[in-house]
């Protein structure tokens, strides 16, 4: 029986000024896709895994 070894956390890249400027723009959107989906980019941002967004989010890791 073969073990797979536990892939590397993988985070998104440190945000440009303006990058982080839009995403904080983004935050405070109407828009409930929009919203969640800066939630996770700066989450990730901040170096949090995958599994602890996820669960925050409700969403899958993946």
């Amino acid at each position: 029986m073969r073990l797979l070894a536990r892939q590397p956390e993988v985070f998104v890249r440190s945000l440009g000024p303006e990058e982080a400027q839009r995403v904080k723009i983004t935050r405070s959107a109407k828009d409930r896709v929009r919203l969640r989906r800066s939630g996770i980019v700066l989450a990730s941002v901040q170096g949090r895994f995958a599994g602890e967004i996820a669960a925050t989010f409700a969403a899958t890791e993946g």
